[in-house]
């Protein structure tokens, strides 16, 4: 039941985005993030899991390339830092604010979602999701001290690794005790480490 109102959120979601760029009124879709982003404080990243539209977009690829057996390149180390993923935010924002003063009437939200499906093409989705997207960083932010996130119960659980290979973000580290646990900040409330637990010791909670 979860599974399928997940699907028909997203396709909802992605309905309403390609909407509003065929009516050229794709600046809406930051009143639809915004309120995921305040959300994100209570609820953490649902947006990126569940309203997304390049998120839904990156879910037949992953289908597809796991069907075809075809590996993608990982993140490279210098992308990792820091200060690359802000240095994005900042660019994303500078733009927005300059064709806005400029007049222009540029669907960036829509070259970006196409950006981000090319780049997923090739890399793993962690590299968007952790890295590259304005929205992501974010809500990185926003969503470290979610009040309702997805966890795993350590003392239940069997470190038998399974929710680690699903997770697109790498938001689960074994801890020293060699369990699993959930970085709040990254998890983008898939649901797909939930799936697949075989002891079913994680729940969003």
């Amino acid at each position: 039941m979860k599974k399928a109102l997940h699907i028909a959120t997203q396709v909802l979601f992605l309905a309403l985005f390609a909407l509003l760029v065929a009516k050229g009124r794709i600046q809406m879709w930051l009143a639809v993030f915004g309120a995921g982003a305040l959300l994100s404080v209570v609820f953490s990243r649902f947006y990126c899991g569940w309203i997304c539209p390049m998120n839904t977009l990156f879910k037949p690829i992953d289908w597809l390339y796991r069907k075809l057996g075809i590996k993608r390149a990982r993140t490279p180390l210098f992308i990792k830092k820091p200060v690359f993923r802000y240095a994005i935010l900042i660019a994303f924002v500078g733009s927005m604010l300059l064709t806005r003063k400029l007049g222009m009437e540029l669907p960036l939200l829509a070259y970006v979602t196409a950006l981000a499906v090319f780049i997923t093409l090739f890399y793993e989705e962690a590299l968007w999701h952790n890295h590259l997207c304005p929205y992501g960083t974010i809500l990185n932010l926003t969503s470290r001290k979610a009040v309702k996130s997805e966890k795993i119960d350590e003392a239940g659980c069997i470190a038998c690794g399974r929710c680690r290979t699903v997770c697109p973000t790498h938001a689960i580290d074994i801890t020293p005790e060699k369990k699993m646990r959930i970085r709040t900040a990254d998890c983008i409330t898939c649901h797909a480490c939930e799936a697949v637990c075989p002891v079913g010791v994680i729940s969003y909670r």
